[in-house]
């Protein structure tokens, strides 16, 4: 797990095994190649569930080998899941502490967690995402500092927004920050990665037209929106009407926030990202049209 590319993580001490009071959640569907190393980073946790959503590969066998309890759910959407696993009978803790399959937890960032639930003074936690984009940390680009997510959350206090793609945590109580970061690395290669992205694609182009036909935007100055204030204002409030969204994407990323600092890494990720949003338009048109012709 060490890795001189996420300085300043190094190998060091983690909690004893199972002897945090935390439910560490795991969402997963053919993770064979990630499983283990996510697995493994999460084994301090008192308790890990894994939900999967019908594996076919060796993915459930490999998460039961190594203690992790297993619940099957079909897949519900990616709020819908996590508000599953939220609710599930099987867990065992108040705190969860959602991770994604191909992420893990440094040592750093295990023990802070540990710390903060001998006494919690808030209702969640949140911390950055450290995306290792083939082989190389995307330190710029925008995406890093900008990379909060909300994943140790008091499931009595959390409820999950219903969005399709890019589920957001919505908390009732203040939200803390934790110092570490959990490392984001898939394993599943650059494939993997385009599929998954189309996929997401196309549930951002549903997710736009469903908030046109409503009429309606996401509210921003929602208290209960995890989101830090500038990113949610410029995802929900500028960023849509801005024209010819890639290229203004690609320069925003590449030029403006240094993504040519991450070398050729740096460049591909900003031109898939802009790749993406072209995609999105693609499957908006699509979308458009066919909702057209049904009315």
């Amino acid at each position: 797990m060490t890795n001189n590319r996420l300085r300043p993580y190094h190998q060091t001490d983690m909690p004893s095994p199972r002897s945090v009071p935390v439910t560490v959640v795991v969402l997963t569907l053919n993770e064979e190649a990630n499983i283990s190393r996510c697995l493994l980073s999460a084994a301090w946790a008192s308790q890990v569930v894994v939900v999967d959503s019908g594996s076919s590969d060796h993915t459930v066998e490999i998460a039961r080998a190594l203690g992790a309890e297993v619940i099957f759910q079909e897949w519900l959407g990616f709020s819908e899941q996590r508000e599953f696993a939220l609710r599930a009978p099987s867990i065992k803790n108040e705190w969860i502490y959602f991770v994604d399959a191909d992420e893990w937890i440094c040592p750093q960032l295990a023990t802070e967690i540990a710390g903060q639930l001998r006494s919690p003074e808030h209702a969640a936690y949140i911390h950055r995402l450290r995306l290792v984009f083939q082989g190389k940390w995307i330190r710029h680009c925008g995406w890093y500092k900008g990379s909060w997510v909300v994943r140790l959350v008091d499931r009595r206090l959390t409820r999950y927004d219903g969005s399709q793609v890019g589920e957001r945590a919505r908390v009732d109580g203040p939200v803390g920050r934790l110092r570490y970061d959990i490392v984001d690395e898939d394993r599943k290669g650059f494939e993997s990665w385009l599929h998954k992205h189309v996929r997401y694609a196309r549930l951002e182009a549903l997710r736009r037209q469903q908030l046109a036909t409503s009429g309606r935007r996401s509210p921003v100055c929602d208290t209960s929106d995890t989101r830090p204030l500038i990113r949610a204002v410029m995802k929900d409030m500028v960023f849509p009407v801005i024209p010819t969204k890639p290229l203004a994407l690609f320069i925003y990323m590449y030029i403006l926030r240094l993504g040519f600092l991450d070398g050729r890494a740096g460049l591909r990720f900003c031109f898939y990202h802009a790749w993406y949003e072209l995609s999105v338009g693609v499957f908006l048109t699509e979308v458009s049209t066919t909702a057209r012709s049904e009315t």
